[in-house]
């Protein structure tokens, strides 16, 4: 048994002995700067060697996940490399994997972090931008498009940050100039379509916040929910209690008009002041809000019916998450007063809004319930559209296994929630089913069901019922190998009208979208069928639909594009046959890749534009062209 043994270790150890060794740690050595302590530059100089002598093959190298290869130079066995973008401070991580001479893997890691300067943390200014210039060499029917136009910008961030202390202005800057004029509230020459200032200082448990510009005021879905427009907010936060104020017009503007947003003026603007406080371990959050404002109408991008509305807000939510986060209950109750105009004799409407969801989500299933009520006078300054005069509940829920998946939706709900005597009170239900079947990756595909179920009760005299039964199927299949990808969608829907059976409408609808995604070529085409039938004419229209999508880099600096979409409609009685045509292609040759950094892939090109629209029912046949030279190119500046 021991002579045995003996001839183990003597196999074993010539085995390693014969064997090419692995690489372990130290095949990667740093000669500057030190990563032991903090480094201080904004693109530090990154000297190394390899201990074997020259590089290893197909040496690949990251900087906090980027690839950096191409930037590293070696000679004479030692490789540098300087970052092109200023390191943010913080911490940071440089990795090397590459092979050996028999394709072992080996794999180096170091770890460090850095701050731009001895002063300052943080000290930048990144800056990028496009420039576009572009002449007419012929127009035909096309009166409307400019001869020659020039048009550009630069998005800049700029920070200053100490320890405590996090400054930051950022915006974007645009020149556009043409020979024609330009459709207002766009101008010749520079303009600031936006900006946003921000402090934060951060201390101990204690966070301020400040935002001046183009802010982003975010309470509650029945509130105020994702409102973009120019103003200023604060967030102070301590421990666990917050606070938010914010002041911004409810007009939205274009460029630098408009002023700041923060004088407190309830014609026009909108502001408001929120609190909250957290308990139980950050399990439960409590919320209030109180806002006021008022809109006189219109404005850029804007268009409403009605002038100088009037309101204010009072809301009160709960959030609260349990189970590792798992399962979570929100609620909402809010009180509104608003005047929808303010010029006639009618004074402010009140009314109120609820909200109640619980939710659960876990690896292999999940389901979530919601209540909601919203009167019928309930309306926000900021947040118009909201889906007034509904209440009712909605049940979802999901099973997944390792190949299958199934997912459950049930909804419920109706208008007129005071039950006005005026008008019925219409119902809908929804309930669908969908599957999925993802045992082969490459190879996904889902079957969906749904009902839908829409009918009236109460119905004043002279008021028609409504009794809608609706069934939809359909299925998506979707194919990917290699540079291919395949996609196809079918479905069929029946709306079933019990009230009036000449009414019942059909819809088939097919979709193919193949992609061919490679190295020098991309082409994404997408065709589409669509046929609905009407019972009520017993006419059948059908529309086809084709669009692409080419691109094809020809040469290192010849690059082909071509992209549009074909539109054909037609019924068969005649009263519909139309179809369109738009086309844009360019080819462009790129004059250099980059310059310092900071002119990257300038081109100059030839594009193209043809549009034709024919009606044949009422004969009108129109197109136009459009050929031009253009000039593109984009720039960065970052220091």
């Amino acid at each position: 048994m021991a002579t045995k043994r003996s001839w183990v270790i003597i196999f074993a150890g010539l085995f390693f002995v014969c064997a090419e060794p692995p690489l372990f740690a130290g095949d990667v050595q740093f000669l500057s700067p030190s990563l032991d302590r903090e480094i201080i530059g904004k693109r530090p100089e990154f000297k190394w060697r390899y201990t074997a002598g020259a590089p290893p093959e197909n040496v690949m190298v990251l900087l906090d996940g980027a690839d950096v290869t191409e930037l590293v130079s070696c000679k004479e066995g030692v490789c540098t490399f300087s970052p092109v973008q200023p390191l943010s401070a913080g911490e940071h991580a440089i990795e090397f994997s590459w092979e050996g001479e028999k394709g072992q893997p080996g794999y180096e890691s170091f770890s460090f972090s850095s701050r731009q300067s001895k002063l300052f943390r943080e000290a930048y200014s990144s800056n990028s931008g496009g420039l576009n210039y572009q002449m007419s060499l012929q127009k035909d029917d096309a009166p409307n498009d400019p001869n020659s136009r020039v048009d550009g910008s630069i998005r800049t961030e700029n920070r200053l940050s100490t320890r405590h202390w996090t400054f930051t202005a950022s915006g974007q800057i645009r020149y556009l100039d043409q020979d024609h004029p330009v459709q207002l509230p766009e101008q010749k020459g520079f303009d600031v379509i936006n900006f946003l200032l921000e402090s934060v200082y951060e201390k101990g448990g204690f966070k301020m916040d400040s935002q001046l510009g183009d802010i982003i005021v975010t309470e509650s879905e029945n509130t105020i929910n994702n409102y973009a427009r120019r103003g200023g907010q604060i967030f102070l936060n301590y421990k666990n209690l917050a606070l938010h104020l914010f002041s911004a017009n409810t007009a939205q503007y274009y460029g630098l008009n408009g002023g700041l947003g923060l004088d407190i003026d309830p014609n026009d603007k909108i502001y408001g002041v929120s609190g909250g406080v957290t308990f139980w371990n950050d399990h439960v959050t409590l919320r209030s809000l109180y806002a006021k404002g008022g809109e006189e109408g219109s404005s850029f991008g804007i268009s409403t019916v009605s002038e100088r509305q009037r309101g204010k807000v009072v809301g009160f939510m709960l959030d609260s998450n349990w189970f590792d986060s798992r399962m979570n209950i929100r609620g909402e109750y809010d009180i509104t007063e608003y005047d929808s105009s303010s010029q006639d004799e009618f004074g402010c409407e009140s009314d109120k809004a609820y909200k109640a969801v619980l939710s659960w989500d876990a690896a292999s299933y999940g389901f979530s319930g919601i209540y909601e009520y919203m009167g019928p006078d309930y309306e926000v300054i900021g947040n118009q559209g909201l889906p007034k005069n509904r209440q009712g509940f909605s049940l979802s829920s999901w099973f997944s296994l390792t190949d299958h998946r199934l997912e459950f939706l049930f909804s419920r709900y109706n208008d007129n929630v005071e039950d006005d005597d005026l008008y019925p009170t219409v119902y809908d239900y929804q309930a669908g089913v969908r599957y999925s079947f993802n045992r082969f990756p490459n190879l996904p595909v889902s079957l969906f069901y749904q009902k839908t179920i829409q009918n009236s009760t109460d119905e004043p005299e002279y008021t028609p019922a409504v009794y809608f039964d609706t069934d939809a199927v359909g299925a998506d299949v979707s194919w990917l190998t290699g540079s291919w990808n395949f996609n196809l969608h079918a479905g069929y829907s029946y709306q079933n009208d019990k009230e009036h059976m000449s009414g019942d409408t059909a819809t088939i609808t097919v979709t193919f979208a193949p992609g061919f995604t490679g190295t020098y070529f991309r082409i994404n085409p997408s065709l589409s069928y669509n046929k609905s039938i009407s019972h009520l004419t017993n006419v059948e229209t059908d529309t086809y639909m084709a669009n692409w999508d080419i691109e094809w880099q020809i040469t290192d600096r010849v690059l082909w594009s071509v992209a549009g979409n074909y539109n054909l409609t037609k019924a068969d009685d005649d009263s519909v046959d139309q179809q369109n045509l738009d086309v844009h292609s360019r080819i462009a040759f790129r004059l250099f890749r980059d310059w310092l950094h900071l002119i990257q892939e300038p081109s100059i090109g030839l594009r193209g534009r043809y549009s034709w629209q024919d009606d044949r029912v009422y004969g009108n046949s129109e197109d136009s062209f459009v050929l031009m030279v253009d000039f593109t190119t984009s720039l960065t500046l970052a220091f």
